[in-house]
C-alpha cells in the first residue's frame, strides 16, 4: 500500500471517528442543546467555518474519486502485431515463478517482487534456504531456471532476476513440497 493510500485512509478513519462520536454525544444527550446553540452560533456566518467546510469537501470528493476509480491491473506486453496485443498480468508471471520456486527442494519460504520494464520485466526474490545449500550455486541456478521458464511460458523479456537469501532454515524441507 502506498503512503498516499494510508494517509487518506487514516484520515478519513479520523474523520468517520469524530463525526461519529458528535452523533453519540448528541444522541446521548451529553451536551446541552442550549451549549450546542451557543456554539452553532459562534461559528455561524464565519469564514473560517466555510473554508473548513470547502477543505472537507473536496477531501471527500477526492477520496470518493481514488476509491470508484477503477484500478488497471500491473500488466507486460507480450507481442504487439497487426491483430492486436498480447499481455500478461505481473500477477500471472509471479505464478509462473511460484511453480519455479516449488520445483526446488532447498528453498522452504519464497516472497517475489514483479516489476514492469519498457521492455520485459524485471523479478526480486527474498527466499530462505536450507543450511546445507551452496547459496551461489543455488542462486545462479534459480536465475537461469526463472529467466528460461518465464521467457519459454509467457514469451515475456526477464531483464534481470535478483534473489535476495534472507534466512537460512535449520529444517530440511518437506519431502511433498
Amino acid at each position: 500500500m502506498k503512503f498516499l493510500d494510508k494517509l487518506l485512509i487514516v484520515l478519513l478513519s479520523l474523520l468517520a471517528t469524530c463525526v461519529s462520536l458528535f452523533l453519540i454525544v448528541i444522541s446521548a444527550r451529553v451536551v446541552s442543546q442550549q451549549y450546542l446553540s451557543i456554539y452553532l452560533s459562534m461559528v455561524y456566518g464565519k469564514w473560517e467555518t466555510g473554508a473548513l467546510g470547502i477543505v472537507l469537501l473536496i477531501f471527500s470528493l477526492f477520496v470518493l474519486v481514488y476509491v470508484l476509480k477503477p484500478r488497471k491491473l500491473p500488466e507486460a506486453v507480450v507481442s504487439d502485431s497487426e491483430l492486436g496485443k498480447v499481455c500478461i498480468t505481473l500477477g500471472a508471471v509471479e505464478s509462473l515463478v511460484q511453480k519455479v520456486i516449488r520445483d526446488i527442494q532447498d528453498v522452504t519460504e519464497s516472497r517475489i517482487y514483479i516489476k514492469r520494464q519498457e521492455d520485459g520485466v524485471s523479478i526480486t526474490l527474498k527466499i530462505t534456504v536450507n543450511y546445507d545449500v551452496i547459496i551461489p550455486e543455488l542462486a545462479s541456478e534459480m536465475q537461469g531456471t526463472i529467466r528460461d521458464y518465464v521467457e519459454s511460458t509467457a514469451g515475456i523479456k526477464v531483464n534481470n532476476v535478483l534473489i535476495r537469501v534472507s534466512n537460512v532454515s535449520n529444517q530440511k524441507a518437506k519431502a511433498g513440497k
